[in-house]
């Protein structure tokens, strides 16, 4: 029987989505009604992911949230995870600011948490090997990695090649079932169940370890889309054909140390949904209440001991969360390709001037803005873009005042 199970929750206060004028309601209707759920359960250990600006805007704005999450995180109801500061795409960065963006990230953890994190999620689990030797030597313990990533990983040596041929992926099918209509969308939704289910049974050991070069390696803990749209759908109560009851008995089936039960967006709780309405907060602490009277514990992956681990580590390749795996979503429109561009003239001149601290300091909160993910990715408001864009603008200003000196 599964022994435990474990839940992350990714805070990002620049959603690509959300406007910025809607994130007091975020924090009404998903950050502050879970924290409350939590502090009645205080039964387990779950994970948490703030970006370095998700802590900034709390702190500023909701500054006894914060304090009620340090309570949270003392008796260690909740686990802090480190990540990209602004949350980039960490593989599309220069190692200098690859560096920079998780080390702050950590020391504000430490700062504000008053402990150094063990667990990494990195910013839509976008990873190379290269990236990944650059959070061990930071001190981190394992990574979390998309299970299919992960799986293409074993095969593909460059999947753009003609003769070779990748399944399609469970989000690429629900997005085809997404846009059709009538009854072959009731009857694509039936098939993506099944592929749900079967999915769920060979995506329940996630306990890997990856190759980082010669016999370096990294814990890396795979993050499984279908256990975590399976969780959603289950708790959410808007799908009729899968609920909490057939969640509950698929998971007594299994037989694993842990299981990923859902690993992605808080938002999805109480303020996004993917049906008619939102999963409420509470809704995923009772699963996890219930999950306890079988005697299945919610613990974080850092409370899993090094043997149970893979012994055999396996190699990984670059790639993301993304429905194909790559980093597509984030570099090939018009504009992600602009903004590359762009960003490699700033780090050509960074370069240039031996990436010297004074002038670092002066750029650094417009260069997190740009090198945040969410200014490019699944689908950015205007706003978000323009923010980038003005970001540029007013780094290059002060660069141009930096030549003159």
């Amino acid at each position: 029987m599964t022994e435990n199970v474990s839940v992350i929750l990714h805070w990002n206060a620049d959603y690509a989505e959300i406007p910025r004028k809607k994130l007091p309601v975020v924090v009404e209707k998903s950050y502050e009604p879970m924290i409350a759920a939590l502090e009645e359960w205080r039964d387990g250990t779950v994970c948490f992911n703030l970006t370095g600006h998700t802590i900034e805007f709390l702190q500023q704005n909701f500054p006894e949230l914060i304090e009620r999450m340090k309570e949270l995180v003392r008796e260690n109801t909740i686990e802090m995870l480190a990540c990209g500061y602004s949350h980039p795409i960490l593989p599309l960065l220069p190692k200098e600011r690859v560096k920079k963006q998780i080390k702050d990230h950590i020391n504000l953890l430490k700062k504000t948490f008053g402990k150094h994190p063990q667990g990494f999620w990195p910013p839509e689990l976008a990873v190379s090997p290269a990236i990944l030797k650059q959070i061990k030597a930071l001190g981190l313990d394992w990574v979390t990695i998309d299970y299919e990533h992960f799986q293409l990983a074993q095969w593909f040596g460059n999947e753009y090649n003609p003769f070779e041929r990748r399944r399609e992926t469970l989000t690429e099918f629900l997005v085809k079932a997404y846009w059709l209509k009538g009854l072959r969308r009731v009857k694509a939704y039936l098939s993506a169940k099944r592929m749900m289910q079967k999915a769920n049974a060979e995506q329940s050991q996630p306990l890997e370890r990856v190759i980082i070069s010669g016999t370096e390696t990294l814990k890396a803990y795979l993050s499984s889309v279908s256990w975590t749209y399976s969780t959603q759908f289950a708790v959410g109560g808007f799908v009729p054909i899968y609920t909490a009851k057939m969640h509950l008995k698929s998971i007594l089936q299994l037989k694993t140390r842990i299981l990923p039960l859902y690993a992605s967006d808080i938002e999805f709780f109480g303020y996004r949904t993917m049906g008619p309405t939102p999963a409420k907060p509470q809704s995923l602490v009772n699963f996890l209440e219930k999950l306890k009277e079988n005697n299945i514990y919610t613990s974080s992956p850092t409370q899993i001991k090094d043997d149970f681990w893979a012994e055999q580590p396996k190699n990984i390749c670059t790639g993301s969360w993304a429905p194909n795996k790559s980093l597509e979503i984030w570099t090939e429109s018009a504009d992600n390709r602009e903004l590359i561009r762009r960003l490699q003239e700033i780090y050509t001149f960074l370069q240039k001037f031996g990436w010297k601290k004074r002038i670092i300091a002066k750029i650094e909160p417009y260069l997190r803005i740009v090198e945040n993910s969410d200014a490019r990715g699944w689908a950015p408001l205007p706003e978000r873009k323009q923010e980038a864009y003005s970001a540029l603008n007013t780094i290059f200003d002060l660069l141009e005042k930096e030549q003159k000196r």
